[in-house]
C-alpha cells in the first residue's frame, strides 16, 4: 500500500436543527460575523433566520452581504471584502450552495490581507484567511468540507480556484434547508455531488481513504436514484443527498476534481449551463475512456446498482434536462482551452490525454446542431 496523507479539519455537524443545537460553536470565531449569501434562497428556506437567531442568542453582531449570484466572480468578492473591512468583521458564514460558500472563503482571504488586491487570491498559496463557517442549502458542491473556492474570471472566460487552501472551521449540514429546492436544482446539484465521488475515485491522486469515502458517498447517492428519476423527494432522500454531497467534498478535498470539471467549466461559462449538469453531460464519455471492464469503473457501477455504462448514461439523461446544441467550432475551442489546464489533465490515470481525446469526449457527449 502506498503512503498517503488524509487531512480534514472542518468541525462538521449534521441533522435537522443542528445550528440551534450546536450554536455555542460560533463563539469560537469572533464577535462580528458577515453572512455571505444570495438574495432570496437563504431567507426562503429558513437558513438565514436560524443563523441570525443563533448569533443574536450569543450576542454576536452580524451584517449581511447578499449579492452572491451563481458562479461568483472576483469583482463581487472584492466588493464584499471592502464591506467586511469597513465593518471590522471577524468571521464569515457562507449560507447557500457552492457559490456563497466559495465566495465566503475568497472574501475571508481578502479581509485578512487588507493591504493586498485581488491578485493575492491566485498568487499566494500561503496567504491566511479569517475564519469561515459553512451552511450548505444544496447538496452538490461539498464546499463545506473542502479547501477549494472557485471563482469566475471574465477576462479568461473560465473559472478557477483560488491558490490558498481555505477549509471552513465549522459546517452545519441541515437537510431541511433543501426541502424548498426545485426538482431542477435538486437534480443538477445531485449530479455535481456524484461527479465529485466518481472523479475522486478514479483520480490519479486517489488513496485508500479517499476511495472508501467515495464508495460510501456513492451508496448514499444510489439510495436517491428513484427520487431523482421521479423528481419527488422525501426527508430521507434529502438526508442522503446531503451526506452524498459531503462525502463527495471530503473525497475531492484529498484528490481534487478531474477531467469532467475541467470540461464542464467552459460549458458553464460559454453556455450558462449549471455546473452540476455540465459535469453530468460529459461524465459517461469520460468513463468510456477507461473501458467498461476497468475494475474501478465496474466498482462505481456496482455501488450505484447499475449494470453497465449504457445504463449509467440513460440514468443521466433521465435526471438531467439537457437541451443545448453545439457546433464543431465550439467543441474545438473548448477542447483547446481545457488542455491549458495540465494539472487537471494529469488526474487521468491511464495515459497522457491529447486534445483529440478531449474533442472526442465533447463530441460524444453534446448534441450537435
Amino acid at each position: 500500500m502506498n503512503q498517503f496523507r488524509y487531512f480534514m479539519p472542518t468541525d462538521t455537524y449534521f441533522g435537522r436543527g443542528c445550528i440551534k443545537a450546536n450554536q455555542d460553536v460560533l463563539r469560537r470565531y469572533g464577535t462580528k460575523a458577515m453572512l455571505v449569501t444570495g438574495k432570496t434562497s437563504a431567507k426562503k428556506n429558513g437558513a438565514q433566520k436560524d443563523v441570525t437567531e443563533a448569533l443574536d442568542a450569543l450576542g454576536i453582531a452580524w451584517v449581511v452581504f447578499d449579492e452572491i449570484g451563481e458562479n461568483p466572480d472576483v469583482e463581487t468578492v472584492v466588493r464584499a471584502a471592502e464591506v467586511a473591512k469597513a465593518e471590522q468583521v471577524s468571521f464569515f458564514i457562507g449560507i447557500g450552495g457552492g457559490s456563497p460558500m466559495d465566495a465566503s472563503k475568497a472574501i475571508a482571504v481578502l479581509a485578512a490581507n487588507p493591504n493586498e488586491d485581488s491578485n493575492i487570491l491566485f498568487a499566494d498559496a500561503s496567504a491566511k484567511a479569517l475564519p469561515v463557517v459553512a451552511v450548505p442549502t444544496t447538496a452538490g458542491t461539498g464546499s463545506e468540507v473542502t479547501q477549494y473556492a472557485i471563482l469566475t474570471l471574465h477576462k479568461q472566460r473560465t473559472k478557477s480556484g483560488i491558490a490558498m487552501p481555505v477549509f471552513a472551521e465549522a459546517a452545519f449540514l441541515d437537510p431541511q434547508y433543501m426541502d424548498t429546492l426545485s426538482a431542477k436544482i435538486t437534480n443538477n446539484t445531485a449530479v455535481d455531488a456524484m461527479s465529485h465521488l466518481v472523479e475522486s475515485y478514479l483520480s490519479s491522486h486517489a488513496n485508500t481513504v479517499s476511495e472508501k469515502i467515495a464508495e460510501m458517498g456513492l451508496l448514499h447517492w444510489k439510495a436517491v436514484i428513484p427520487a431523482l428519476r421521479a423528481r419527488r423527494y422525501t426527508a430521507e432522500d434529502r438526508d442522503n443527498l446531503m451526506l452524498a454531497s459531503a462525502f463527495g467534498g471530503a473525497a475531492i478535498a484529498q484528490t481534487s476534481t478531474s477531467i469532467p470539471h475541467a470540461l464542464g467549466y467552459f460549458l458553464t461559462y460559454e453556455k450558462a449551463i449549471p455546473h452540476g449538469r455540465a459535469n453530468g453531460m460529459v461524465m459517461r464519455s469520460y468513463l468510456e475512456l477507461f473501458g467498461s471492464h476497468h475494475a474501478k469503473v465496474e466498482r462505481i457501477l456496482y455501488c450505484l446498482g447499475l449494470d453497465n455504462l449504457e445504463s449509467f448514461g440513460v440514468l443521466l439523461e433521465e435526471i438531467l434536462d439537457t437541451e443545448e446544441t453545439f457546433v464543431p467550432e465550439e467543441i474545438a475551442y473548448y477542447a483547446k482551452r481545457a488542455m491549458e489546464n495540465p494539472k487537471k489533465m494529469a488526474t487521468f490515470p491511464e495515459f497522457a490525454l491529447q486534445e483529440s481525446d478531449i474533442v472526442e469526449i465533447y463530441r460524444k457527449s453534446l448534441k450537435m446542431k
